[in-house]
């Protein structure tokens, strides 16, 4: 008898904590650090209204689990420390790595991007096969991003910036031989750069990224597991590809 009122007073605790969390948080908001990282995210739609297909994805998987994203734009550095510490619920969107698992929960697959090295000519990338070949190179990427680390690690010139943008004036300016950083949103502030007409892009591999939410943040876990549900729900009913389709992306 002693057991059974043991369980049941187990399964009450569980019950009680399962229904605060539903009854304090279901419907409510979702804190997002984001960075301005188009056509991903984007900070100041144009006339067409479009937020990102990071951001609509999110948003959406989200809605279908009760809840609403509210996106907050700054630099990338400063999203993943705030995030990291519970003053932000959770980042758009963010690639994975090993010393981010301590304070972020990591979605199943969001996307995948190109990863890779602009150069002001193709001549500056002959004979670079990996970012291992880039020691001693002056090299410009945003802060914060698992990239500078793989930097560091080859021994590169690190030249850090606050944004994307950044990091291709610092390229264009010739203040960096090489940018390390993300195709699809670097070609996007590339098109709107006069200066930028030569520049030349090597992909180095295709990375990962996945929505991420802040172990700090109140039934995280359970939140996490709807969204996923609903990434995949969507996934299936094709809402994923008429998102996509709004920016011309047909990857992901």
């Amino acid at each position: 008898m002693r057991c059974v009122r043991w369980v049941a007073g187990l399964v009450g605790v569980v019950l009680g904590t399962m229904a605060w969390i539903a009854g304090s948080h279901a419907g409510s908001s979702v804190r997002l650090a984001c960075n301005d990282f188009p056509p991903h995210k984007v900070e100041h739609p144009g006339a067409d209204g479009l937020a990102g297909f990071d951001v609509d994805i999110v948003s959406e998987a989200l809605r279908r689990i009760g809840w609403s994203a509210v996106p907050t734009y700054m630099p990338w550095k400063r999203a993943l420390e705030l995030t990291g510490r519970g003053d932000y619920d959770g980042l758009c969107s963010c690639s994975y790595a090993k010393d981010r698992e301590e304070k972020l929960l990591f979605s199943d697959e969001l996307g995948a991007v190109s990863v890779g090295l602009f150069a002001r000519s193709d001549e500056a990338l002959a004979g670079i096969a990996s970012v291992a070949d880039l020691k001693g190179r002056k090299v410009a990427t945003v802060g914060g991003y698992n990239l500078e680390a793989e930097l560091v690690t080859a021994g590169a010139v690190v030249q850090p910036t606050s944004s994307d943008k950044g990091a291709l004036d610092m390229l264009v300016g010739g203040n960096a031989d090489l940018l390390y950083g993300y195709e699809l949103t670097t070609k996007h502030f590339i098109a709107s750069d006069p200066r930028s007409s030569g520049i030349a892009y090597k992909e180095i591999r295709r990375n990962p990224y996945y929505f991420c939410l802040s172990r700090a943040m109140p039934g995280a876990e359970a939140v996490m597991q709807g969204f996923n549900r609903s990434l995949s729900e969507m996934a299936a009913d094709g809402s994923i590809t008429r998102i996509l389709d709004q920016y011309h992306v047909t990857f992901r």
